[in-house]
Order: C-alpha cells, then structure tokens, then sequence
C-alpha cells in the first residue's frame, strides 16, 4: 500500500494539505508531515468544526479512501493546554477500517491579530475577515493497523 494523508477543515477544499506518500511503511504507514492553520477563536469553540484526516491509498486508477477521522477542533483546544507539553500528541479510531489508529502531535500557537489587506487584488472567497486568530499546527505521524 502506497499510503498518504490528506488534512483539511471540515473539508474543505481550499483548507486541503496533503501529505507525501509512504512507499515503505505498508499497512503501518508513517509521515513527518505538518499542516498549519490559522483559525479564529470563535471557530475553535464552535461544535462542528472539524479537522478531518483522510487517509488514501495511491493508485494508477484513482486513489482510494481507506479511513476518515475527523476531529473536533474545541476538543483539540480544550485539552491543548492540560499539560506542560509544547507538543500533544492523540490517537484516534480511524473509521473505515477495523484496527485502525491514527496518532497526531498538534499544538496552538500564540493568539495574534490577522489585519486584511485594505486593498485586496482578488476578493476574499469566504468573505470573512479574521480579526483575531489562533495557529494550529498539526503532525500526522502514521496509521496503525494490529
């Protein structure tokens, strides 16, 4: 299996990062992958948004959805400062699949203020103007399957 990861917000496409393709790891596939977002912090708190990993399987005749997760980002900020730790890391089911377990090492950066630019060249394609944001950065580390 020729595995790799795609990230994104709620799934939408223009939040959508992909991961390289682990040719070695098989059925237990690893990745040194980051995405980043920023993200208001009314967002975070709102249910309903998600981070969603889908996991696929490179193939010559079109690519293969073996697993989905999809993970709320107001648990990710809820439990985000439990701990001295820079980095989390948390496992979870991957659905599609029996065994499957996916890990992640994710963080939040600083609060920061996003001023738009006043004289956008294309419009905005969400209309929305983030005044406040929070960094997430996120590490997909593998797939586990026992």
């Amino acid at each position: 299996m020729k595995v790799y990861a795609e990230v994104s917000l709620n799934g939408i496409p223009e939040t959508t990062t992909e991961s390289d393709v682990d040719k070695q790891g098989e059925t237990n596939p690893t990745w040194s992958f980051v995405a980043g977002y920023t993200v208001s912090e009314a967002a975070v708190q709102l249910p309903g948004v998600n981070l969603v990993v889908k996991l696929l399987c490179k193939r010559t005749i079109g690519d293969k959805l073996i697993g989905e997760v999809k993970i709320p980002l107001k648990n990710l900020f809820d439990t985000a400062y439990e701990s001295a730790e820079q980095d989390k890391i948390r496992s979870y089911d991957v659905e599609g699949t029996p065994n499957g377990v996916l890990n992640i090492s994710y963080s939040f950066g600083e609060k920061m203020a996003v001023v738009p630019d006043p004289a956008p060249r294309q419009p905005s394609s969400s209309g929305q103007k983030i005044v406040q944001g929070l960094g997430l950065g996120l590490g997909v580390l593998g797939l586990k399957e026992d």
